[in-house]
């Protein structure tokens, strides 16, 4: 038998302990994503309370959104409703209780019209809140079926996965507000140096970052598509300094328009865009008022359009119809021809 070598130590294979240990790390590893966590949350209360589906929601503004859910879950993630229709509603701003055995005992949910169209006999819900003192959203399931009465001693369980899902929401939404101050600085890189908006690049740019951000979150946001009225003329009678002149004072009028958070861009030519994020269809539609009556009281005709993100087509697609309404507005802005 050899000596080991003097001064070094003898080689030690790893213990059963330490093979045990490195096999199992995979299986708690840290999630990748909000949605992993919340796919095994959902997996993990599927079995062990029995109820048949699981989801996680998100508020915002006046919309409830479906972030995760079980396949079978009555709306598909990414489905928006409006929250004051939703039995989630009746538990966070009515005290009904967050667990309903049996709805038909709770007449704050059987008298819901949701409840009888999604054929709801069973319903949970708490809360989830990523800073404490607002409600982000809910997580919360449906059964077709009455529950035990006894399903109500596990609520301490829920609450407290809801509450680990609230932290690793808060924390991600921290990283995202880094995320959309680098994304500002890149673009700021690309800039239209006549109006000082981002030019069409950036705008594609940001466009598909805020895409991803909805799709992550939940979030809301929507397109306007601004269109100059005769620029052309102006160019072609009082010449492209009169011209540049206009295309100036329409970006003026957008810069006070809107907030920071959001994105003005000039694509080009007498188009300009606005991604508003965190704004509903009825906001949006406001801000499409709001920003027509500034443009009419700056005397810069401009037409303007409006939509409003869908989980079908993303913002392209809200892209796309804003600008098909401007045209519509266009053509209703034009004066009547002459008999």
């Amino acid at each position: 038998m050899e000596d080991s070598t003097p001064g070094q130590p003898d080689e030690v294979s790893p213990g059963p302990a330490a093979v045990s240990v490195g096999r199992s790390l995979g299986a708690v590893a840290a999630f990748t994503s909000p949605a992993a966590a919340a796919g095994a949350v959902l997996e993990l209360l599927r079995a062990e309370l029995g109820f048949r589906w699981w989801a996680v929601t998100r508020l915002t503004g006046g919309t409830y959104v479906v972030l995760h859910a079980d396949p079978g879950f009555p709306a598909a993630a990414g489905q928006q409703l409006p929250w004051a229709e939703t039995l989630c509603h009746r538990m966070a701003e009515h005290g009904t209780p967050c667990i309903a055995p049996d709805v038909q005992a709770v007449p704050a949910y059987r008298d819901l019209a949701l409840t009888h169209r999604w054929q709801v006999g069973a319903y949970l819900s708490v809360p989830l809140s990523v800073d404490g003192t607002s409600l982000f959203g809910t997580l919360c399931a449906v059964d077709p079926d009455p529950q035990p009465a006894q399903v109500s001693d596990r609520l301490p369980q829920v609450e407290l996965l809801a509450r680990l899902l609230s932290t690793i929401f808060a924390t991600d939404l921290q990283l995202d507000l880094a995320r959309r101050r680098t994304e500002r600085a890149e673009a700021d890189a690309l800039l239209e140096p006549l109006t000082g908006l981002v030019n069409r690049r950036g705008w594609q740019l940001l466009l598909d970052r805020e895409e991803q951000r909805c799709a992550r979150y939940g979030s809301l946001a929507s397109v306007l598509v601004i269109d100059l009225d005769g620029l052309k003329a102006v160019n072609d009678q009082h010449g492209h300094a009169a011209g540049d002149t206009l295309l100036h004072q329409a970006a003026q009028v957008l810069r006070g328009a809107f907030r920071s958070s959001d994105v003005l861009a000039r694509l080009g030519g007498d188009e300009f865009a606005v991604l508003a994020v965190q704004t509903d269809a009825d906001a949006a539609s406001r801000e499409r008022d709001r920003l027509q009556a500034r443009f009419d009281h700056a005397a810069v005709p401009a037409s303007v359009g409006v939509a409003t993100r869908d989980s079908t087509s993303g913002l392209t697609g809200a892209w796309h119809r804003a600008d098909s309404d401007m045209y519509q507005v266009k053509q209703s802005r034009r004066p009547e021809p002459n008999p």
